[in-house]
């Protein structure tokens, strides 16, 4: 391994894991906490290089915090809250003379330290490449960083009397779902994201009742180089503006003129609110709102399903999103997630949907929109449904 590697334990990895999973810390914080880990291992190997070539070591190593700062890329003041959440819950002691991680289980994590381990001991040594750990250090996805410690236990091991690294494993999706607390359609595109990255294999030989009992083999390449310089996730450059040109002419969505049955968005008006077709309550008085529109999208958009479903069709048309029934799920779920933790909902529902990062909508919020469409479709099958079938 080029880049050389840092030994944390399962114990460890639940220790961080717990703690952001009970809110003791944020996700930049788990970041910085990897950093600390970086800084170390780059001490220790500098201790082994003069050992071999006959030097005398250092006795003091000193720790800077601009030093977490340039791995992490965050700023001043998010390291320092980092260091102080990661102190307050006794996962970590900085100084500028040592590191001290926690050795031992958070009071509260030994379930999660079970399921890491798996059937080993919870202190083996995990071996993680410094390449993997500076890449997670920078890694602005907790979905992603999470999936990423799935595959370090699964798949990294040290041979007890050959000391020879093994980087093979098996793993399943719905077990890094239910064991870090994310939604199995984050997992397979954090799957996804390290496969286009070259850091773990597909495995294409398994066959389904292998797959269903352990899940997939898979290989992480040991040699691989995090390049800082490019970004963690890569997207399509003609997606990354969130605001839109206005288009000269609206495109059309009514159904063709040889379809004399009623219109799709005619159907079932009444059972959509409890106020006319574009009339909402806003501050106890009725403002009237424009039809729905991707060039304009309004807050209170949102948190109405005809409204979002029109915006939907729109999205299709526009090419924002594909036609197909999970993106529709997709389409509800980032209204959920941007109603409920956007400071300006719409900006961050147009984020989410422009830039494909449906991996930052979790479980819960994808029950809720999956509970909401299966309600409306109780009335209507075909509410909500890809355009080539609605509109037959």
């Amino acid at each position: 391994m080029s880049s050389g590697y840092k030994t944390i334990t399962p114990i460890q990895w639940a220790n961080v894991v717990w703690a952001l999973q009970q809110e003791q810390i944020d996700h930049q914080a788990v970041r910085v906490y990897v950093a600390c880990f970086v800084l170390v291992a780059v001490r220790e190997a500098a201790k082994r290089s003069r050992r071999r070539r006959g030097e005398r070591p250092r006795e003091l190593n000193r720790y800077w915090v601009n030093e977490l700062e340039r791995l992490t890329r965050l700023s001043p003041r998010t390291v320092r809250r980092g260091l102080r959440q990661l102190h307050a819950a006794g996962l970590v002691r900085f100084a500028e003379g040592e590191i001290v991680f926690a050795k031992h289980p958070l009071p509260g994590s030994e379930s999660l330290q079970a399921e890491l381990a798996g059937r080993r001991s919870p202190r083996r040594p995990i071996p993680v490449p410094r390449s993997m750990l500076r890449f997670l250090a920078r890694n602005r996805a907790e979905a992603l960083t999470k999936v990423v410690i799935g595959y370090l236990v699964r798949g990294l091991s040290i041979a007890r009397r050959t000391g020879e690294l093994n980087p093979r494993g098996t793993v399943k999706a719905s077990w890094i779902a239910e064991t870090f607390g994310v939604s199995q359609r984050a997992v397979k595109y954090a799957q996804a994201t390290l496969r286009s990255l070259g850091w773990i294999s597909k495995d294409t030989h398994s066959r389904q009742r292998k797959l269903n009992r352990d899940g997939a083999y898979f290989t992480i390449d040991l040699e691989w180089e995090f390049k800082a310089r490019e970004p963690v996730v890569k997207s399509d450059k003609s997606v990354t503006n969130i605001a839109l040109p206005l288009l000269e002419i609206a495109p059309p969505f009514a159904p063709p003129k040889e379809d004399r049955e009623t219109s799709y968005e005619d159907q079932h008006q009444q059972t959509l609110a409890t106020e006319p077709d574009g009339v909402d309550e806003v501050k106890g008085s009725k403002m009237r709102l424009p039809p729905p529109s991707l060039r304009r999208i309004l807050p209170e958009d949102l948190h109405r399903f005809d409204r979002m479903e029109l915006l939907h069709r729109q999205g299709v048309a526009q090419g924002w999103i594909n036609d197909s029934e999970a993106m529709a799920l997709n389409f509800l779920a980032a209204a959920v997630r941007a109603r409920e933790h956007g400071k300006d909902p719409v900006r961050l529902f147009v984020a989410i949907v422009r830039r494909g990062l449906w991996s930052h909508i979790t479980h819960a919020q994808e029950e809720q929109a999956r509970r909401a469409l299966a309600r409306f479709r109780e009335e209507d099958p075909d509410r909500f449904r890809p355009m080539a079938r609605g509109l037959r």
